[in-house]
């Protein structure tokens, strides 16, 4: 096991530049970032540093709920809508298509198999019935 060399400190630096850095990008500052960005696992930052890992993760929830969000576009969900039901009216069709192909196959197979038992003499035993000898 190899022992790092971080400080509180260095850690704390680390976690500013990364929230900076989320800032700027938009996107969410990760515990997986900062422990790539420090060179060492995840589980070492929560162990050795928890309480500034633990700060870092509160410090970065609010200040993405302090942002706005964009406005939803209506048209864009409309889009979304449509495209969707589209999708599911194809499946549908294509459900009612395949369970068709289903229930002919199953009635082909059982006309097959009973002209099969009949050509070969087959007497299934639910229909034996010993006083009809």
């Amino acid at each position: 096991m190899r022992k790092h060399t971080l400080t509180t400190e260095t850690v704390a630096e680390a976690v500013e530049g990364l929230l900076a850095q989320a800032t700027q990008n938009g996107k969410a500052a990760t515990v997986t970032a900062l422990a790539n960005q420090l060179g060492v696992q995840r589980q070492t930052l929560y162990r050795d540093f928890g309480p500034t890992v633990t700060d870092f993760l509160s410090r970065d929830a609010a200040r993405r709920t302090r942002q706005p969000r964009p406005p939803k576009d209506p048209t864009r969900d409309r889009e979304t809508i449509a495209r969707l039901r589209r999708e599911k009216d194809e499946l549908t069709r294509h459900l009612h298509i395949y369970e068709d192909h289903i229930r002919r196959l199953t009635i082909e197979n059982a006309r097959l198999t009973q002209e099969l038992a009949q050509h070969l003499g087959v007497v299934r035993l639910s229909d034996y019935r010993p006083d009809s000898l």
